[in-house]
């Protein structure tokens, strides 16, 4: 099983990749700025989640 924090970074991985693909194949418009910034966003909150509970679980071993 794959556990919830590795989750949390496949996750943030994807959202990066869908940003980097809309921004390759998007046309320029201030819609699709946003939804690029969003994707960006939820992949750096995902990522930090994952460095919080990867941290924390190295303290408790």
């Amino acid at each position: 099983m794959v556990k919830k924090k590795e989750n949390l970074l496949v996750l943030g991985m994807l959202c990066l990749i869908s940003a980097f693909v809309f921004e390759m194949f998007g046309n320029a418009s201030i819609v699709l700025d946003v939804v690029i910034l969003l994707f960006i966003a939820v992949a750096i909150f995902f990522n930090a989640q994952y460095l919080v509970l990867s941290t924390t679980d190295r303290k408790k071993k």
